[in-house]
């Protein structure tokens, strides 16, 4: 007996799923930790497991605030699982990148109605770049957008099925969010809510509404209980979570320093979508054509959020990586849906894009740019630029050829930038290369002293507790007001105050590591007098 559709689609998506499973592990832990967003992260998911503390998240030996500690717990256990090394930190960030290709089929069957085009929509997310992107760099957003996407799902099953499980999966997920990011996890999974009103909606055996109420209660108890048990604590959390981390974070684009123009959301997200960006707005009249809830559903899960983050003081590309999934989504339709000569010209786009990149990848290397690679990672885009050739004068049909060149692609690309980013740590901005060097000597036994820079990925390379001095640098500005003793001063110096001088004083007599971005200032060179050794590493110097 043959395989149904369903069947047959069900095992493409699962071969797709090991292979980018087996790319996306290909060398994980080959690069450093990034600064500045994925070496806080990882550092506190270092010390989270070292300590075995989930409740308080603590950066460079500070209790750190900023995020709920789900996205610290789950790096903490994977480096439980594989050791405290990137590979260790950035694991469950790739199994959470797998996760959110699954859901995106599963959504697309419930809403499109055909396996065949749920999974065009699965392929066109993992081939977006800003998709990609997500899973390279340790955040909470991708752990964020698979808990949102699972919430979107549990919902749409409890409308199709009837079925008051999937209810409470829905105010679980809901919870898990809110446990990763806070409110802003609720914003996606309301917004494509509202826009699925009655639609996809069971006629027959419609559960009672009654289940939300031990629903929402669910959410507010898990959701909520890191939040109130940190205010029970002490009551200056109720400021500083409701007022500073979501209403300033949101109005004050110098509250976190991540001011960008209004526009950088409108121009970032098509840009890090091609192709297929491009290839909506080329064929925007055919959506007209679209049925009226699917169009409503897509303008609550694309646009408007689009236009709520753009008014945000606080941007980063990855803040709305959920939007994506929409996109893929609406990618799936539009391509089912187009004529065979809008496909044929949005196949010669697509593929020519993906050559002209693949042209790019071959030559940078060879220009006097500063970027290194064996030469045996220059056959990756040779292989892109020839599977793309067949692929063009192959008998297949336009939409196959732009789905199967952008996941060769996407599977050539990966090991490509994994490859650059390994051979080439200054373009990683992280300690590796410091860490090393000091490894190298035997001197990481010592007080490691960071000169006025915040440097957590140095602490996470080296695997322990680094001290900081500031002398001047916003950047070292720590919230101490929940401190419950002063034991963070042993890890942050404070050269402007007697008793930090006093410290640094006792330090250089142990013989410590001095680690600077290119220079003291002179009145600070009468540190050196301590060391007889040192060593330039890029822009930093050790002494020692």
């Amino acid at each position: 007996m043959l395989p149904s559709y369903n069947q047959r689609t069900g095992r493409s998506l699962l071969i797709l799923l090991l292979v980018l499973f087996l790319l996306l592990i290909y060398k994980l832990g080959t690069w450093g930790v990034v600064e500045t967003s994925e070496a806080r992260y990882a550092e506190i998911g270092r010390e989270m497991w070292h300590s075995g503390d989930l409740l308080h998240p603590r950066l460079l030996g500070i209790q750190h605030y900023h995020k709920p500690p789900l996205t610290y717990a789950i790096t903490a256990l994977g480096i439980q699982l594989f050791g405290p090394d990137a590979f260790g930190a950035r694991f469950f960030l790739q199994i959470s990148l797998l996760g959110q290709v699954w859901l995106v089929y599963l959504i697309g069957k419930q809403l499109l109605g055909n396996p065949r085009q749920a999974l065009l929509a699965a392929v066109v997310y993992v081939t977006i770049p800003a998709v990609l992107v997500s899973a390279r760099n340790l955040t909470t957003d991708s752990f964020l957008t698979t808990f949102e996407l699972a919430a979107i799902l549990g919902w749409l099953w409890y409308k199709a099925r009837a079925q008051a499980l999937w209810l409470y999966f829905f105010y679980l997920m809901l919870a898990l969010a809110f446990l990763t990011k806070g409110p802003v996890g609720l914003i996606f999974p309301v917004l494509v809510l509202i826009g699925l009103g009655g639609n996809y909606t069971s006629s027959q055996n419609r559960t009672s509404g009654w289940h939300h109420l031990p629903g929402l209660l669910l959410f507010l108890a898990l959701g909520g209980s890191w939040f109130l048990y940190l205010m029970r604590l002490d009551p200056q959390f109720i400021d500083y979570f409701l007022l500073r981390h979501t209403v300033q974070r949101f109005a004050n684009p110098e509250t976190f320093g991540r001011s960008k123009p209004w526009w950088f959301y409108l121009v970032l997200a098509p840009a890090l979508s091609l192709p297929w960006s491009a290839i909506l707005i080329a064929n925007f009249r055919k959506l007209h054509q679209m049925p009226g809830p699917l169009k409503r559903l897509f303008i609550l899960w694309i646009l408007v959020p689009l236009v709520f983050f753009s008014f945000s003081g606080s941007k980063l590309i990855l803040y709305i990586l959920p939007i994506f999934a929409g996109q893929a989504l609406l990618t799936a339709w539009l391509l089912h849906a187009l004529s065979a000569e809008a496909a044929r010209k949005a196949m010669t786009c697509g593929m020519l894009y993906f050559a002209v990149l693949a042209v790019v990848l071959f030559v940078a290397p060879l220009l006097p740019v500063g970027v290194a690679l064996p030469w045996r990672v220059l056959t990756l885009p040779l292989g892109m630029l020839a599977a793309l050739a067949i692929l063009w004068t192959g008998e297949r049909a336009p939409q196959q050829k732009l789905v199967y060149g952008a996941l060769v692609f996407m599977a050539l690309l990966l090991p490509y930038a994994t490859n650059l980013m390994a051979h080439n740590p200054q373009l990683t901005n992280g300690s590796r290369p410091i860490a090393q060097a000091i490894q190298a000597k035997n001197l990481q036994e010592r007080p490691i002293l960071v000169y006025d820079r915040l440097l957590p990925s140095l602490a996470f390379e080296l695997n322990r507790n680094i001290i900081s001095l500031q002398d001047g640098s916003h950047k070292l500005e720590r919230e101490t007001q929940f401190e419950r003793d002063e034991a963070w001063r042993a890890q942050l110096l404070q050269l402007g105050s007697p008793e930090g001088m006093e410290q640094l004083r006792q330090l250089l007599q142990q013989k410590p590591v001095l680690v600077v971005k290119r220079e003291l200032p002179p009145e600070r060179a009468w540190m050196l007098e301590h060391f007889t050794g040192q060593e330039k590493v890029g822009d930093w110097t050790i002494y020692y």
